[in-house]
This record gives C-alpha cells, sequence and structure tokens, in this order.
C-alpha cells in the first residue's frame, strides 16, 4: 500500500520534479538526453530520404551547373500530383459538413437511453470539432497532405489548462523521434517530441508552476549548428525534449509511465508528470504492482507499413522518389540537348576576326543583320567550325513517357482519378469499373486513417470525461442543447468517424444508396433510406426536408383519388377471382358426379376418356383465370 500513496502523490502532483532532489533530476536529465541520442541516429537514413522527398514534393528550385553553368534542373510534379489527390480525396470523406463522429451503443438497450446519450455525444463532439477545437479542421488538412509524402503523420491530443479545452495538434514526423524499430508507439520502451517554445512562452510556464525555474534560458556557446535559430534574434525559440518513457521513482523495482520535459541544450529537467492513473495500476497478492497501464496523448497517421519494419512507415516520397529522379534526368537530359542545340558554339581561325570582336569569341545577331569579319581565305566555313551538338534523342522520349506512365500508376493519379475521360465510347460501366480498381490502394490506406481516427477520438472522448463541465451548453443551428460530463462518464457508447473506409467516392455512395431507394416500401425504415439517398446526393440541410416528430405532411388530392381507383380496382379483381373459383368447384363437383353414374352404368375404356377429356377442361379453365389475374394485377 505504501507504494500506491507514493504512485498516488505523484499523479496529483502538477509537477513531480518539484518533490525530486538536484542529484536525481540531472540524472534523468542526462539519460533523457542520452537515449534520445540513440534514438536519432537509428533514424538518420530516413530524416536524409524524407528530407529529399519533401523537396521533390514541394518543387523546391535548386540551382544546377552540371554538365554545363546554368542546367535545367526541372522537377516533374508526379510525387506532387500523387500527394495532392490523395489529400483531396481523404479530406472529404473525412470532414464532411461537421458530420465527423458518431457513436455505436454497446450491449442492449431496451428503453433507448443509451441511445439517446450517444446521440447528445455525437452532436457535441462534431460542435466540438467544428467550433471549440479551432486548429482541427486545418491541422487534419495539413495532416493528410503531408501523410501520403512523408508515410506517417502524428496527433497529440491533450487538455490545455491555458485555453481551457481539448487540443489536437498535428506532429511532423521530424519532430517525434522514435527508434526505428520500434513495433509501435505502444511498445515503444520511449519516444520524444521535439518542441519549440519561445523565451515569453517558458517564463509563462515557470510562473504558472508548470515549468521549473531555469536559472539561465540562453543558449550555451556550443549549441547544435543545425537547430533553426538567429544568434541576432532574442526572440528565437529554444527546443524541449518531452520524452514519453518509464521510470522507478518509487523505487520498488517497477518503472512507471512519466512524462519528462528537459531544456534541449542545458539537458535541465524542467518538468515530470505522470502518465497513469491509480485505477489503471494493478497489483498482486503481496500489494506488488504487476502492471501499469500507460496514458497515451498521441495518434500515429500511417500511410503504408515499411516492408523492413521500420517504424515510420513508407509513403510516396519513398515509392515515387527514384521514378521520379528518373524522369526529372531525362527532362533535364531533353531540355539541355536542346538548349545546346539552339545556342550552339565552336572554334574560330586564328586569322579570322569579327570587327565587333577582334578577339573572336560571343558574338550574337539581331533579325536580319550581317557583321563583316576580316578573313582573306577562299572559304569562310574552314575558319569556323560549330561543335557537333546532336538534337533532342527520340529513345529519350520514349523513356520519359515510359517512366511517366509508371509513376503514374503507382500515385493513381490516372485519367479516370482525375476527372478526365478515358476515351470515347467507353461504357459508365467500364469507367466505373477502372475507377474502382484504381482506388483500391487508396482504400487499404482510407482504412488506416479510420483507425488512426477513431483512436484520436478515443482520446478527445476520455478528455472530455475527465475535464468537461457538469452540464455544458452548446448551440447547433440557433438550437441549444446540452450535454453532461456524466454521459460520457456512462462509457456505454463507442465513438467511430462517420466516414466509411469501405466507399472511398461518392459514386459508390451513390450507388448504394440507389440500390437502397429501390428497397422503399419493403419494411425497411424508408426514412432513413431516404436520409442516406440526400447525403450521397450531397443536399445541404437535410433535416429540414423531413417534417417535425408527430406531424405528417399532407397528401395531394389527386393522389388520393388515384388510391382510391387502386382500392376499386383491387375489390372488383377480388370479386371476380372469388367467382372463378367458385365455378371450378361447381364444375369439378358436377363433373365427379357423372364420372360415378357411367361407372356404375357400364365398365368401358369410355370412362378414362371423360376423365382424360374433364382434366383438360379443368386445365383450360385455370389457364385463363391466371391470365385474368395477371392482367388484373398489372393494371392495378
Amino acid at each position: 500500500m505504501e507504494y500506491i500513496e507514493n504512485l498516488q502523490y505523484f499523479v496529483d502532483s502538477r509537477n513531480v520534479a518539484e518533490l525530486l532532489d538536484s542529484d536525481i533530476l540531472q540524472r534523468i536529465g542526462e539519460k533523457v538526453y542520452e537515449e534520445y541520442e540513440i534514438d536519432e541516429d537509428s533514424r538518420t537514413e530516413w530524416l536524409e530520404k524524407n528530407e529529399k522527398a519533401m523537396k521533390l514534393a514541394t518543387q523546391a528550385v535548386e540551382a544546377k551547373n552540371e554538365p554545363f553553368e546554368g542546367a535545367a534542373n526541372i522537377k516533374f510534379p508526379t510525387l506532387s500530383m500523387a500527394a495532392v489527390q490523395f489529400a483531396a480525396r481523404a479530406y472529404g470523406q473525412i470532414i464532411n459538413e461537421g458530420n465527423i463522429v458518431k457513436t455505436k451503443v454497446i450491449g442492449s438497450d431496451p428503453q433507448g437511453f443509451k441511445a439517446s446519450r450517444g446521440q447528445r455525444i455525437s452532436t457535441h463532439m462534431n460542435y466540438q470539432l467544428s467550433e471549440e477545437l479551432l486548429e482541427w479542421e486545418d491541422e487534419t488538412d495539413s495532416l493528410l497532405v503531408a501523410l501520403p509524402i512523408e508515410g506517417c503523420e502524428f496527433k497529440k491530443t491533450y487538455f490545455n489548462s491555458a485555453l481551457k479545452r481539448p487540443v489536437s495538434e498535428w506532429i511532423r514526423p521530424e519532430n517525434l523521434v522514435v527508434h526505428y524499430k520500434a513495433k509501435s508507439l505502444e511498445l515503444a520502451p520511449r519516444y520524444t517530441h521535439i518542441i519549440n517554445l519561445y523565451p515569453n512562452d517558458i517564463i509563462t510556464r515557470i510562473r504558472s508552476g508548470m515549468f521549473l525555474d531555469l536559472e539561465e534560458i540562453q543558449r550555451p556557446a556550443n549549441v547544435d549548428p543545425g537547430d533553426d535559430y538567429d544568434t541576432r534574434d532574442d526572440d528565437s525559440p529554444h527546443k524541449f525534449l518531452e520524452q514519453y518513457r518509464f521510470w522507478d521513482l518509487d523505487n520498488d523495482g517497477y518503472k512507471e509511465p512519466y512524462i519528462v520535459t528537459i531544456h534541449k541544450d542545458s539537458k535541465k529537467v524542467v518538468r515530470i508528470v505522470a502518465r497513469y492513473d491509480i485505477e489503471q495500476i494493478k497489483t498482486n497478492n503481496k500489494n506488488q504492482i504487476v502492471h501499469v497501464e500507460p496514458i497515451h496523448y498521441i495518434t500515429k497517421y500511417l500511410f503504408m507499413p515499411s516492408p523492413d519494419g521500420g517504424f515510420y512507415g513508407l509513403g510516396f516520397g519513398s515509392l515515387l522518389s527514384p521514378i521520379n529522379v528518373s524522369i526529372n534526368m531525362t527532362l533535364n537530359q531533353i531540355h539541355d540537348a536542346g538548349t545546346l542545340a539552339n545556342t550552339q558554339g565552336g572554334f574560330i581561325g586564328k586569322s579570322t576576326s569579327f570587327q565587333q570582336n577582334r578577339s573572336g569569341g560571343d558574338v550574337r545577331f539581331k533579325m536580319g543583320e550581317f557583321k563583316q569579319i576580316n578573313y582573306s581565305g577562299d572559304d569562310i566555313k574552314k575558319a569556323i567550325m560549330p561543335l557537333p551538338f546532336k538534337p533532342p534523342d527520340m529513345i529519350l522520349f520514349q523513356v520519359l513517357g515510359l517512366l511517366i506512365n509508371a509513376g503514374e500508376k503507382l500515385g493513381n493519379v490516372v485519367d479516370p482519378l482525375v476527372g478526365e475521360s478515358p476515351g470515347a465510347n467507353v461504357p459508365a460501366t467500364t469507367t466505373l469499373a477502372l475507377i474502382e480498381q484504381g482506388l483500391k490502394v487508396f482504400g487499404s490506406v482510407s482504412k488506416r486513417i479510420y483507425r488512426s481516427l477513431k483512436s484520436e477520438l478515443k482520446k478527445l472522448y476520455r478528455l472530455n470525461s475527465m475535464f468537461l463541465d457538469d452540464q455544458h451548453y452548446f448551440t447547433v443551428l440557433d438550437d441549444q442543447k446540452a450535454v453532461a460530463r456524466g454521459d460520457y462518464k456512462a462509457n456505454d457508447c463507442d465513438v467511430v468517424p462517420v466516414a466509411d473506409p469501405a466507399q472511398v467516392s461518392n459514386t459508390q455512395k451513390l450507388l448504394t444508396a440507389q440500390a437502397l431507394f429501390g428497397l422503399m416500401g419493403m419494411g425497411l425504415n424508408d426514412d432513413e433510406i431516404k436520409r442516406r439517398y440526400l447525403e450521397a446526393l450531397n443536399v445541404p440541410d437535410i433535416e429540414k426536408l423531413f417534417p417535425e416528430e408527430g406531424t405528417k405532411p399532407p397528401i395531394d388530392p389527386k393522389t388520393m383519388m388515384e388510391l382510391q381507383k387502386l382500392e376499386l380496382e383491387r375489390d372488383k379483381f377480388e370479386l371476380e377471382l372469388f367467382k372463378a373459383q367458385f365455378d371450378i368447384l361447381k364444375i369439378q363437383a358436377d363433373a365427379i358426379k357423372s364420372i360415378a353414374q357411367a361407372e356404375a352404368a357400364e365398365i368401358g375404356p369410355q370412362v378414362e376418356q371423360y376423365k382424360a377429356q374433364l382434366s383438360l377442361i379443368m386445365e383450360g379453365m385455370k389457364t385463363r383465370a391466371q391470365e385474368k389475374q395477371r392482367g388484373t394485377t398489372s393494371k392495378t
């Protein structure tokens, strides 16, 4: 119990570093920095590839002086187009006019209490993400643009005490240092978030008690030259390392999860906070700690797993860069060959000189101009020799087309997927099949984004259960709503994204909605079918199209008359059908009586003939009755 009491003390503390001796803090700070460098060194190769890919995707302008000064350095936008196309599809799928999250009831709900609570939660969280978390949509948009290039991105979801609300901020992968061979954030022994803070932000944290007091926040003389700061700028930001790790602070032999923040340049610890709750501690019958479940604040968004098992995954930056570089090289060779062929150059005999340039060299002509030269020979061509420059080779054009085609297929930048026509006389079903096949890659990535977004929403759900007001009021479309912290604490609803990972295009959604629309009036929920159909059509303000509860739209008089006519026709049909059935039964009875009398009077083959003829008559009457029935049914 003593260990549990110590851990409770750490959980309740705003900054555990205030409770520790300076020697312990120094040892912790040095260990944090040492292991940060180990993780940073493990991903050096990935960082270099990522930097090159980002320059390629952003079309960074770079001078090139090979094979001659000012040579072409064109960057074909294969990687850029793939990233933009992916972001455009993913953004529209995740964020749809504030409809981002929905709830699923856990367990039975005969009285509907859980469903009602889930509706309040989903309405509040949609409002929260759209209106209160001002940074969420913009940073999600930026994340989706960078994700296909870099292979993974991160979101940090936490409660900001200064803003008094949850925050979900985007973290670039270069600023989250994880050992390259780590399996996941949940299984990694540590990972470090690199944070830049301006001097004023540091002072605010010190005076509010969040950070320990730093005696001197100026950088030492041996600062890492790779850091982004200007020595002339007093407001240049400082780097802090916020490391999510394990440390045995209660000396029981088991390391508990903590967040340790140090000032990178001085390696001084400024903050330590517990990353667990007392309820998440499991003990044995000897009251010894067996396991402590850490709280996770960071969500990983993965584009594609890396074949070598690397933590940071794989993106178009790695997949398309080799092809894109080859395209650039081929295109630049063609451009340089054309430049040399157009400008030319060569040798001029020593005995020959131009009047304007007696020493020979660079001479430029205007249109229609002739220049005098000093030459006493019989043929001027013998004194001037142009270098034999070859024009651009057609083989290079063929190679260029092959590379571009391969890059477009890999990046899903093909005609039907970018809104262009696939060609004349191509059936619509063929085009839809091409789109569906082309979106296979995007569909698998979409499922990964769905899982990550679900994890992020769960983190926000947890923060609401801890920090939301006992009764929180908010306004949606001029209608005041309310949600309570107890709604979240009930924990009988699961939050999931509204986006469907199986439907990655509006065309797929519309086809599904049309199929459902054909099932109207067959015992299903017709209102829900109509709602989904209107959503697939992207009709705004759908709720206004449905009547309010307790009211029904008036029936048109013409429609009412048609319904009455149909009912009258149906009654006539049923009466005629009843008469036909009665006639058949009467004929059957008379026939049976006649056959019985004939068998009693005489025995012979003529009786069997009567039976056969009777059977034919009965079949004919049944056929005519069925034809009449079908005709009446088609009219109704």
